[in-house]
């Protein structure tokens, strides 16, 4: 997730509990040490090193000197008590738990920390990095901050009361919560009815309809320039869906008796006295229930009335053109 890494070998990895006693037993310095060598002058202490204790018969005046002739690899920034100063005293308690290495990455540059906390609160709180916001930011339509957040040197997070292991690396991210609108378009419903005014095995749109459109508002999340999270604020339906109805046919050849008829053609007038797709005389045209003019609809209010003709008189009124039917 994060590139490269420390390869330093941790001095605390190194330095275990086998080491410790190997680095005893070579120099001849534990506890059980014979009574002459007490007699000159040495202390026996408890010494804590990494976790692991042992007694030690030391002629050292301090605990820095201690932790030398022990080939503990000390330093400043290590957890050393009761302090690196301290005279060394017979029955004295003295531990050693050395500091962590961690690669800290903020707004593009890399340092090396020291940190003697061990949990990744504590090692956040101790590398004081920026914590990000509280829930206040809500109320607000945009905010950019700062937070500081701690992985494994394989990138898995850190949080709480993980602990902290050696080269973990802490990125300060840049983050961008902000509310975004937009407009979302509600699928329209279909609806196919069978229909006579419409010939067998065909189709045609009875009412087109339209899609709904509502307004909706998005808070989202970016980190670094990347979206992490997007949640639905408030949305409200500007306008509402109208379906679409379709008529599948189950009729005559209506199609192939308007081209016959007047070329398909709803508004054609032929001066002999017929009028619109099927070339109505006005007088036939009222007989099945027209009003005013045919050329005065469309499509489906002149095929309505087509069919009641042909319910009625079957392809007589069209003597020419029936055989479409």
């Amino acid at each position: 997730m994060f590139g490269g890494h420390l390869t330093d070998t941790p001095k605390h990895h190194w330095y275990g509990a086998a080491a410790l006693g190997g680095v005893i037993l070579a120099t001849g310095v534990l506890a059980n040490a014979s009574p002459a060598a007490a007699a000159q002058g040495d202390a026996t202490v408890s010494l804590t090193v990494n976790g692991v204790t042992k007694p030690v018969t030391t002629s050292a005046d301090t605990v820095s000197q201690l932790l030398s002739q022990q080939s503990v690899p000390y330093d400043s920034t290590d957890i050393v008590r009761p302090g690196l100063g301290a005279h060394i005293v017979n029955g004295l308690t003295v531990s050693w738990k050395p500091a962590i290495r961690v690669v800290v990455r903020k707004h593009g540059h890399r340092s090396v920390q020291k940190v003697t906390a061990t949990h990744a609160k504590a090692v956040k709180s101790q590398l004081q990095l920026p914590r990000g916001l509280s829930g206040s930011y809500r109320r607000q339509r945009a905010v950019s901050y700062n937070e500081g957040r701690l992985y494994t040197r394989h990138g898995r997070l850190l949080r709480g009361d993980d602990v902290v292991g050696e080269n973990s690396i802490a990125v300060v991210h840049k983050f961008r919560v902000a509310l975004a609108g937009d407009r979302k378009h509600i699928k329209q419903h279909v609806v196919r009815d069978h229909s006579k005014l419409v010939r067998k095995g065909g189709s045609r749109v009875y009412r087109k309809g339209h899609s709904g459109i509502k307004h909706v508002v998005y808070r989202t999340k970016r980190m670094d320039g990347r979206l992490v999270a997007k949640h639905l604020v408030r949305s409200k339906v500007v306008r509402h869906t109208h379906r679409r109805v379709v008529k599948v046919g189950t009729g005559p050849n209506w199609i192939g008796l308007a081209r016959c008829e007047s070329g398909g053609n709803p508004n054609a007038v032929n001066p002999a006295g017929f009028y619109g797709l099927y070339q109505f005389t006005r007088s036939t045209w009222h007989s099945v229930g027209g009003k005013g003019n045919p050329t005065d609809y469309g499509y489906w209010e002149q095929t309505k009335r087509a069919w009641k003709l042909f319910q009625r008189d079957g392809r007589s009124p069209w003597p020419v053109c029936g055989r479409h039917l």
